[in-house]
């Protein structure tokens, strides 16, 4: 059993109920989450073999080209599907700590005005650092062939796809979830879980913040060095902004704005498919990009320190030992055993008749006061 005693955010599964055994809890809950996602997809496969077999066409999963991820159903379905991120991530808190709420912020929940106020924060500095990087490498020739469409010469005319209003609404309603989902999974469950097996307080900032980040940026697939820099720098930065405030939230929304701007700027210039299968940038577009999520990681810091967010969660005493109807609390058996004898001697001094006087019926008055 560990001391009681506030932890921070990396630590708020390592509390005093702790077992060693308690972070396989958790696995065993992501694995059976992730049991069960396979599992519908097979039996997708299935309903798609009777089908055939019986004449009737449905979705051919083994027929997914690039082209169908940046339609609106393939990103409705990639985004939904990354959002699972979120459940699963509140599942397997509760599994290990009885608490899922944990994972959003050391209060247990979600404190909505870091997360909104964090998400216009972000929008109000990254709109304008993205689209002038844009013009900057523009002008002086960089990143041409980096495959967005916004690092075209010139930011007008716009020059939108077809359909893409639906595409736009479909971004809007479903990539914070996706955004949240990613950081849910990685900088919320998995640096919990990875911080509850360790003992040291920088250690359990250090080491989680590294391994998420590294996870974050590999599981974007093949990438140059530059692009996976840029990823992995996000991840850290999101990680700090996680221990600084105690939550996920201005972490959800440094994700958030970062992706909303991104996939926005791809719809206005018809290069969703380019920015959403990128596998390498220029060195200049690598570290503008890395330049610009410094300088918001700064300022939402500054402001989240002028919120002065709760940094730590604090356990309340665990009750002691004892049978059924045994009282709650440390004090509880101490108030109980006063009552027993203050009741005695309410019940001597009534057969004695109130015209007694003297130190017991001081002590007695002094008993009803307090």
């Amino acid at each position: 059993m560990l001391p009681d005693g506030p932890r921070e955010y990396p630590q708020a599964l390592r509390g005093p109920w702790f077992r060693w055994w308690r972070p396989l809890l958790g696995l065993v809950a992501i694995g059976a989450c992730i049991a069960l996602v396979f599992g519908a997809m097979l039996l997708y496969a299935l309903v798609w073999l009777v089908a055939s077999a019986l004449g009737t066409q449905l979705p051919d999963p083994s027929t997914v080209t690039d082209a169908w991820f940046v339609s609106p159903a393939g990103l409705l379905v990639t985004n939904l599907g990354l959002a699972l991120g979120i459940p699963l991530a509140l599942v397997a808190t509760w599994a290990q700590a009885r608490r899922g709420g944990l994972v959003s912020s050391v209060l247990g929940r979600v404190r909505w005005r870091l997360l909104l106020g964090g998400l216009g924060v972000s929008l109000l500095l990254l709109a304008p650092l993205t689209v002038g990087s844009s013009i900057l490498m523009a002008q002086f020739g960089a990143g041409a062939d980096a495959g967005s469409g916004a690092d075209d010469p010139g930011l007008w005319p716009l020059t939108p796809a077809s359909g893409w209003l639906v595409l736009a609404l479909v971004i809007l309603l479903t990539t914070p979830l996706q955004a949240a989902g990613e950081e849910y999974f990685f900088r919320g469950w998995l640096t919990q879980w990875i911080g509850s097996l360790l003992r040291w307080r920088w250690v359990a900032l250090i080491v989680p913040a590294v391994v998420t980040a590294v996870l974050f940026a590999m599981a974007h697939g093949a990438q140059s060095p530059w692009l996976f820099a840029d990823r992995l720098v996000f991840g850290l930065v999101a990680s700090l902004l996680v221990w600084r405030t105690g939550g996920l939230e201005v972490a959800v929304a440094l994700h958030v704005a970062n992706n909303l701007i991104a996939f926005g700027l791809a719809i206005a210039y018809d290069g969703l498919e380019d920015s959403l299968l990128i596998t390498e940038v220029a060195p200049a577009e690598g570290a503008v990009s890395i330049a610009g999520t410094l300088v918001t990681t700064a300022v939402l810091l500054w402001w989240a320190r002028r919120r002065k967010p709760t940094l730590v969660v604090t356990d309340p005493p665990a009750p002691p030992p004892g049978p059924p109807g045994w009282a709650q609390g440390a004090g509880a058996p101490v108030a109980a055993l006063s009552g027993v004898v203050a009741g005695q001697a309410g019940t001597m001094a009534a057969q004695h008749g109130p015209a007694q006087h003297g130190p017991a019926q001081h002590e007695r008055a002094q008993g009803e006061t307090a």
